[in-house]
């Protein structure tokens, strides 16, 4: 997923989610702060399981692919 502060750029941070649940850093191209960067990535793993919900639900899909 790309996150960013702002209005999205084709250049925006990216954050891999993980199958075990975790998430990690593609790149930070959006130059998010280390310290902010470290709480979204928190978010997004206590989220895990609500994002890959709603992307099945969004894309009419039963499974997700992960890279890792």
């Amino acid at each position: 997923m790309h996150v960013c502060v702002g209005t999205p750029t084709p250049g925006a941070t990216k954050i891999w989610l993980t199958r075990a649940g975790g998430c990690v850093l593609a790149h930070n191209r959006g130059q998010i702060p280390l310290h902010d960067l470290s709480e979204i990535m928190r978010i997004l793993e206590a989220q895990h399981a609500y994002i890959c919900s709603q992307w099945k639900r969004y894309f009419l899909t039963d499974s997700i692919s992960f890279i890792c």
